[in-house]
């Protein structure tokens, strides 16, 4: 099918901006670090159950040990490694600088898959690239989070922090594909991924003692509701739409088109949670939008 993988890499990135909006309304009433843990367990557990039904097994037993290293060291890189940093980039930043930041994971996941995955982009995927990101940019920079002052510590501190971050997602993106060029399946590499990142996190938490407290996050049910239904289409169908489009397409060109859904967040956001949307933020979206769509035609 033609363009397969671009619309793939469009359904992950709406399903990420879904689940956005429902980690947000969650957030409300839960803290960060704790839906950060619910979420990848909630996957987990959806993932299992989708392989059981699928596959006959909650496990990807046919995974090679190639596959399982390559895999499970992506979900500690991405998921781990990445959005550990980015949570301190927005404690110190805020949403909007935080986010600006973390969007330069395309062009480092560009970069790294140039000498890894020998994957050589041409000037129209760049064109595209830089048309998905600057509107992105444009956007973001736009909202609220972007306009208001440092929340905390230190900005250099926030930047290296950012920048590790779109390491870490580009960093595991890469990794992944390894895996996937092997003739790993999505699904089965989202399984491994999620249940390293969900094995490590929850060591963490016993380590620091904050497992009862993530835990008893579960007795809001109107939280609850809302966490389960963000790691359905976040870290479940969104993580396996990203991977199944990377087996598709060049990482870089998969990274940027997905990178389009703070754009599609804040729009449903001006839908369901009535936010404004400005002139300019239509306009940085129609660029984001003219950018995938060269991607879709390079």
């Amino acid at each position: 099918m033609r363009f397969a993988g671009e619309l793939t890499a469009l359904g992950a990135a709406c399903c990420w901006a879904i689940g956005s909006n429902l980690f947000a309304a969650a957030g409300r009433r839960i803290g960060p670090v704790e839906i950060n843990r619910l979420r990848i367990t909630v996957a987990m557990v959806l993932l299992g159950l989708t392989l059981w039904v699928t596959r006959g097994s909650p496990w990807p037993f046919q995974a090679t040990g190639t596959q399982l290293a390559l895999m499970a060291l992506s979900g500690l890189i991405g998921f781990v490694f990445g959005d550990t940093w980015y949570f301190r980039a927005l404690v110190v930043l805020g949403a909007g600088r935080a986010a600006l930041i973390a969007s330069l994971a395309p062009l480092l996941t560009a970069a790294l898959g140039w000498p890894l995955l020998s994957e050589r982009l041409g000037p129209l995927a760049w064109l595209g690239m830089a048309l998905t990101l600057g509107g992105v940019a444009l956007v973001l920079a736009e909202s609220p989070g972007a306009r208001a002052g440092i929340v905390a510590g230190k900005a250099r501190a926030g930047v290296i922090a950012g920048i590790l971050a779109a390491l870490g997602q580009a960093g595991g993106y890469v990794t992944s594909k390894l895996a996937l060029r092997t003739g790993m399946d999505a699904l089965s590499g989202t399984m491994i991924r999620v249940t390293a990142a969900c094995g490590t996190m929850w060591l963490l938490a016993t380590i620091e003692g904050q497992v009862s407290s993530t835990v008893a996050a579960l007795r809001d049910r109107r939280a609850s509701l809302f966490l389960t239904g963000g790691a359905f289409f976040g870290a479940f169908l969104g993580v396996t739409l990203s991977l199944a489009a990377l087996k598709e397409i060049e990482a870089g060109v998969a990274a940027s088109i997905t990178a389009i859904y703070p754009v599609l967040t804040l729009l449903m956001s001006a839908r369901f949670h009535r936010e404004p949307v400005t002139a300019r933020t239509l306009v940085g979206a129609l660029v984001a939008v003219g950018g995938v769509v060269v991607l879709f035609l390079r």
